[in-house]
Protein backbone atom coordinates (compact mmCIF):
# COMPACT_ATOMS: atom_id res chain seq x y z
CA UNK A 1 0.00 0.00 0.00
CA UNK A 2 1.11 3.18 -0.97
CA UNK A 3 2.40 5.58 2.25
CA UNK A 4 1.96 8.97 0.24
CA UNK A 5 0.32 11.67 1.73
CA UNK A 6 -3.05 12.22 0.42
CA UNK A 7 -5.14 14.69 2.38
CA UNK A 8 -9.05 14.95 2.08
CA UNK A 9 -10.66 17.90 0.82
CA UNK A 10 -10.85 20.16 3.48
CA UNK A 11 -7.05 19.23 4.98
CA UNK A 12 -6.21 19.94 0.71
CA UNK A 13 -7.43 23.10 0.46
CA UNK A 14 -5.76 24.21 3.84
CA UNK A 15 -2.39 22.93 2.24
CA UNK A 16 -2.84 24.63 -0.22
CA UNK A 17 -3.65 28.35 0.80
CA UNK A 18 -0.85 27.87 3.19
CA UNK A 19 1.44 27.47 0.66
CA UNK A 20 2.94 30.58 -0.43
CA UNK A 21 5.84 31.83 -3.02
CA UNK A 22 8.68 34.22 -2.37
CA UNK A 23 11.85 34.79 -3.32
CA UNK A 24 15.48 33.21 -1.69
CA UNK A 25 17.55 36.17 -0.71
CA UNK A 26 20.71 35.28 0.40
CA UNK A 27 21.70 36.66 3.89
CA UNK A 28 25.18 38.83 3.62
CA UNK A 29 28.32 37.84 5.50
CA UNK A 30 27.87 37.45 9.57
CA UNK A 31 30.58 37.25 12.13
CA UNK A 32 32.13 33.86 12.70
CA UNK A 33 33.43 35.03 15.78
CA UNK A 34 29.73 36.05 16.96
CA UNK A 35 29.07 32.19 16.54
CA UNK A 36 29.95 29.11 18.87
CA UNK A 37 29.62 25.48 18.12
CA UNK A 38 27.49 22.76 19.25
CA UNK A 39 28.31 19.01 19.37
CA UNK A 40 25.46 16.68 20.49
CA UNK A 41 26.69 14.49 23.32
CA UNK A 42 24.92 11.67 21.85
CA UNK A 43 25.82 11.98 18.25
CA UNK A 44 22.27 12.74 16.61
CA UNK A 45 23.39 16.26 15.21
CA UNK A 46 25.77 19.46 15.58
CA UNK A 47 24.72 23.34 15.24
CA UNK A 48 25.83 26.69 15.46
CA UNK A 49 24.45 29.33 17.35
CA UNK A 50 24.96 32.86 18.44
CA UNK A 51 27.34 32.76 21.56
CA UNK A 52 24.58 35.42 23.27
CA UNK A 53 22.28 32.36 22.60
CA UNK A 54 21.54 30.61 26.16
CA UNK A 55 21.75 26.30 25.37
CA UNK A 56 19.73 23.87 26.80
CA UNK A 57 20.11 19.78 25.73
CA UNK A 58 17.15 18.15 27.43
CA UNK A 59 18.84 14.65 29.36
CA UNK A 60 16.09 14.52 32.04
CA UNK A 61 13.98 11.33 31.78
CA UNK A 62 10.42 12.11 30.79
CA UNK A 63 11.65 15.35 28.63
CA UNK A 64 13.32 13.20 25.82
CA UNK A 65 10.86 12.23 23.67
CA UNK A 66 9.52 8.40 23.38
CA UNK A 67 11.38 6.49 20.83
CA UNK A 68 8.17 5.20 19.62
CA UNK A 69 5.90 7.94 19.78
CA UNK A 70 8.47 11.09 19.94
CA UNK A 71 6.60 12.21 22.79
CA UNK A 72 7.84 13.28 26.03
CA UNK A 73 6.81 16.41 28.30
CA UNK A 74 8.39 19.05 25.92
CA UNK A 75 7.00 17.22 22.64
CA UNK A 76 9.57 15.97 20.37
CA UNK A 77 12.44 18.58 21.69
CA UNK A 78 15.52 17.44 22.49
CA UNK A 79 17.80 21.19 22.21
CA UNK A 80 16.76 24.33 22.47
CA UNK A 81 18.77 27.76 21.81
CA UNK A 82 17.90 31.47 22.15
CA UNK A 83 17.99 34.67 23.55
CA UNK A 84 14.63 35.13 25.86
CA UNK A 85 15.06 39.02 25.46
CA UNK A 86 14.45 39.25 21.78
CA UNK A 87 11.95 35.93 21.79
CA UNK A 88 14.31 34.24 19.39
CA UNK A 89 14.40 30.36 19.78
CA UNK A 90 15.63 27.44 17.96
CA UNK A 91 14.78 24.45 18.94
CA UNK A 92 16.02 20.77 17.53
CA UNK A 93 12.74 18.14 17.86
CA UNK A 94 13.73 14.16 17.09
CA UNK A 95 10.14 12.21 16.45
CA UNK A 96 9.63 8.93 14.15
CA UNK A 97 8.79 9.39 10.50
CA UNK A 98 5.90 6.18 11.24
CA UNK A 99 4.79 8.48 14.09
CA UNK A 100 4.66 11.54 12.06
CA UNK A 101 2.28 9.71 9.40
CA UNK A 102 0.02 7.72 11.60
CA UNK A 103 -0.28 10.05 14.49
CA UNK A 104 -2.27 12.12 10.95
CA UNK A 105 -3.93 9.08 10.34
CA UNK A 106 -1.68 8.59 6.89
CA UNK A 107 -0.71 4.84 5.94
CA UNK A 108 2.83 4.99 7.08
CA UNK A 109 3.96 1.36 5.33
CA UNK A 110 6.41 0.74 2.53
CA UNK A 111 9.61 2.85 2.28
CA UNK A 112 9.88 6.04 4.10
CA UNK A 113 13.60 6.80 3.86
CA UNK A 114 13.14 9.67 1.69
CA UNK A 115 10.49 12.63 1.75
CA UNK A 116 9.34 12.26 -1.68
CA UNK A 117 7.93 8.98 -0.96
CA UNK A 118 5.72 10.44 1.84
CA UNK A 119 4.57 12.92 -0.03
CA UNK A 120 4.94 16.35 -1.57
CA UNK A 121 7.35 19.12 -0.15
CA UNK A 122 3.75 20.95 0.80
CA UNK A 123 2.15 18.17 2.51
CA UNK A 124 4.58 16.79 4.50
CA UNK A 125 5.59 20.35 5.97
CA UNK A 126 1.86 20.79 6.52
CA UNK A 127 2.21 17.24 8.96
CA UNK A 128 5.27 18.68 10.24
CA UNK A 129 3.77 21.70 11.40
CA UNK A 130 0.14 20.04 12.37
CA UNK A 131 2.20 17.59 14.74
CA UNK A 132 3.77 20.71 16.16
CA UNK A 133 0.69 22.41 16.77
CA UNK A 134 -1.08 19.41 18.01
CA UNK A 135 -2.72 20.78 21.20
CA UNK A 136 -4.88 22.38 17.96
CA UNK A 137 -6.60 19.72 16.86
CA UNK A 138 -9.63 20.52 14.72
CA UNK A 139 -8.18 23.63 13.19
CA UNK A 140 -6.66 24.80 10.59
CA UNK A 141 -2.47 24.79 10.65
CA UNK A 142 -1.78 27.85 11.57
CA UNK A 143 0.63 29.71 9.50
CA UNK A 144 1.81 30.63 5.71
CA UNK A 145 4.10 27.51 4.29
CA UNK A 146 6.84 29.30 2.39
CA UNK A 147 9.32 27.85 -0.17
CA UNK A 148 8.56 24.00 0.70
CA UNK A 149 11.77 22.22 -0.91
CA UNK A 150 13.60 18.91 -0.96
CA UNK A 151 17.45 18.22 -1.39
CA UNK A 152 18.21 16.76 -4.51
CA UNK A 153 18.51 13.40 -2.89
CA UNK A 154 15.31 13.60 -1.24
CA UNK A 155 16.49 13.38 2.43
CA UNK A 156 15.57 17.19 3.64
CA UNK A 157 13.19 19.39 3.26
CA UNK A 158 13.55 22.99 4.05
CA UNK A 159 10.59 25.62 4.22
CA UNK A 160 9.45 28.96 6.44
CA UNK A 161 6.55 29.91 8.56
CA UNK A 162 4.83 33.39 9.07
CA UNK A 163 2.39 33.66 11.62
CA UNK A 164 0.23 36.54 12.75
CA UNK A 165 0.01 36.63 16.45
CA UNK A 166 -2.85 38.22 18.11
CA UNK A 167 -2.60 42.03 19.37
CA UNK A 168 -4.36 43.02 21.94
CA UNK A 169 -4.15 46.92 21.69
CA UNK A 170 -2.85 47.33 17.75
CA UNK A 171 -2.59 51.07 18.42
CA UNK A 172 -0.62 50.34 21.13
CA UNK A 173 1.69 48.43 20.06
CA UNK A 174 2.17 50.96 17.05
CA UNK A 175 3.33 53.50 19.64
CA UNK A 176 5.57 51.00 21.21
CA UNK A 177 7.33 49.14 17.77
CA UNK A 178 6.02 51.37 15.18
CA UNK A 179 4.15 48.12 13.86
CA UNK A 180 0.30 47.15 14.28
CA UNK A 181 0.49 43.46 13.80
CA UNK A 182 3.12 40.74 14.80
CA UNK A 183 4.29 38.41 12.85
CA UNK A 184 6.57 35.79 13.74
CA UNK A 185 9.13 33.73 11.14
CA UNK A 186 10.57 30.39 11.65
CA UNK A 187 12.75 28.98 9.09
CA UNK A 188 12.96 25.28 9.05
CA UNK A 189 15.00 22.49 7.86
CA UNK A 190 13.77 18.78 8.32
CA UNK A 191 16.08 15.78 7.56
CA UNK A 192 16.20 11.74 6.96
CA UNK A 193 19.99 11.60 7.42
CA UNK A 194 20.01 9.67 10.75
CA UNK A 195 18.18 6.68 8.39
CA UNK A 196 17.82 5.30 11.94
CA UNK A 197 13.65 5.99 11.38
CA UNK A 198 13.30 9.58 12.64
CA UNK A 199 13.08 12.86 11.31
CA UNK A 200 15.61 15.19 12.99
CA UNK A 201 14.68 18.79 12.54
CA UNK A 202 15.54 22.55 13.38
CA UNK A 203 13.21 25.52 13.80
CA UNK A 204 14.84 28.53 14.24
CA UNK A 205 12.36 31.68 14.86
CA UNK A 206 12.02 35.68 15.81
CA UNK A 207 9.26 38.46 15.22
CA UNK A 208 9.44 39.54 11.79
CA UNK A 209 10.70 42.90 13.03
CA UNK A 210 14.37 40.92 14.14
CA UNK A 211 13.88 38.36 11.57
CA UNK A 212 13.81 40.62 8.55
CA UNK A 213 16.97 42.54 9.79
CA UNK A 214 20.42 41.22 10.59
CA UNK A 215 19.00 38.86 13.63
CA UNK A 216 17.68 36.58 10.59
CA UNK A 217 20.74 36.13 9.26
CA UNK A 218 22.00 34.35 12.52
CA UNK A 219 19.40 32.55 12.76
CA UNK A 220 18.83 30.96 8.79
CA UNK A 221 22.77 30.67 9.57
CA UNK A 222 21.84 28.37 12.63
CA UNK A 223 19.32 25.92 10.23
CA UNK A 224 22.09 25.73 7.46
CA UNK A 225 24.56 24.73 10.00
CA UNK A 226 22.81 21.96 11.29
CA UNK A 227 23.88 18.30 10.42
CA UNK A 228 22.66 14.97 11.47
CA UNK A 229 25.03 12.13 10.75
CA UNK A 230 24.00 8.50 9.27
CA UNK A 231 23.47 6.43 12.29
CA UNK A 232 22.97 3.60 10.02
CA UNK A 233 26.50 1.80 10.63
CA UNK A 234 26.09 2.10 14.45
CA UNK A 235 22.53 0.99 14.67
CA UNK A 236 23.80 -2.13 12.44
CA UNK A 237 26.98 -2.81 15.32
CA UNK A 238 24.93 -2.71 18.39
CA UNK A 239 22.12 -4.08 16.90
CA UNK A 240 19.46 -1.82 17.36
Amino acid sequence: ASSLVAFGPREAAWAEEAVATADVVAPPAIKMEDLKSFTDPEGLFSITVPKRFFILRRSAKGDLPDEKTGQGRRGSSIFTSGDMSKAEIVAVERFPVRALLEDAGVNASGDLSTFPKIGTPSGVASLILLRRDRDKVGQRPIGTISNPVYSSDGKTLTFSVSVQLDVQNPELLYEQMGVRKLIRITSAKCTLDSNDGNVMGVFASALETDYDGNEGNYLRACVDSFNVPDRSATLAVTGQ
